[in-house]
């Protein structure tokens, strides 16, 4: 009898395949082909197979790879290692109206000024839905800072103002990129450098969120913004709106003189 052995594999959405070519993880709908194929199986049971969860896998997915792995003759023992990101931000903390496009899950509080949260990829997040490359897109990594800046402002500051729900809007955002960022856990971390709560018609923030995966520095990205009661934000859209309208009707080149039938 040869030497049980473990096997290691992190297991991805299918939107992740070009990851998932370059390195050893699998996508979730390959994997399955694989196991349909007869893979990872042994005849006496003695080996075992972890599951490690990185990006764009759902619980419905986890049901499927399961299923099949009972479906099979004599599997391997298989360990599922679900990522411990904690809850997902809600839409009054990010501001998203699908579940799939929220990004920050398991915020929590580590000092007076510095907040934490996971990143979360589901498989049909709207910014991935048309991207080739193995890395997850830069424009991810803004949404995702927009939305722990968000989360954090409601949960911790906006609360002391429950007169009012606030609309944000931002005055600056710089962004610095280090490293490629990839479908597997990391972390956010935040800072918040300003929270001027004084007025409460027009709180202002400075707040900093660093991403790292691997040990590694991802990106920066810093943002200063205000927070507006609903109400007022509402006028000034629409003040805003009506002023676009004009312009771009007077830019409208004059109509053609109509003919005068005789």
């Amino acid at each position: 009898m040869s030497e049980s052995e473990t096997t290691t594999l992190f297991i991805v959405g299918d939107r992740y395949d070009a990851f998932a070519d370059q390195t050893s993880a699998v996508t979730v709908s390959r994997f399955i082909d694989q196991l349909r194929a007869g893979a990872y199986r042994n005849a006496d049971g003695g080996d075992t197979l972890i599951l490690a969860e990185g990006q764009g896998v759902t619980a419905y997915d986890w049901d499927r790879i399961q299923e099949e792995l009972r479906r099979g003759d004599a599997p391997v023992r298989t360990v599922i290692e679900r990522s411990p990101r904690g809850r997902l931000g809600n839409h009054t903390e990010t501001h998203k109206h699908r579940e799939s496009n929220v990004l920050i899950a398991g915020l929590t509080r580590r000092s007076e000024t510095a907040f934490r949260s996971s990143l979360r990829l589901h498989n049909d997040q709207e910014l991935q839905l048309d991207h080739q490359a193995s890395h997850v897109q830069g424009m991810v990594v803004l949404e995702a800072a927009r939305q722990m800046y968000v989360a954090v402002c409601e949960r911790y500051y906006t609360c002391h103002r429950p007169e009012h729900r606030y609309s944000h809007v931002f005055a600056r955002l710089e962004t610095s990129f280090r490293n490629f960022l990839f479908p597997l856990d990391a972390t956010l971390d935040c800072e918040v450098l300003q929270a001027d709560l004084t007025d409460p018609e027009l709180l202002l923030f400075d707040i900093e969120v660093t991403f790292r995966q691997a040990a590694l520095h991802v990106a920066s990205v810093r943002m200063t913004g205000t927070a507006l009661p609903a109400a007022v934000m509402a006028r000034k859209e629409r003040r805003g709106a009506e002023r676009a309208v004009r312009y771009a009707l007077k830019r409208l080149p004059a109509p053609p003189e109509l003919a005068v039938a005789e």
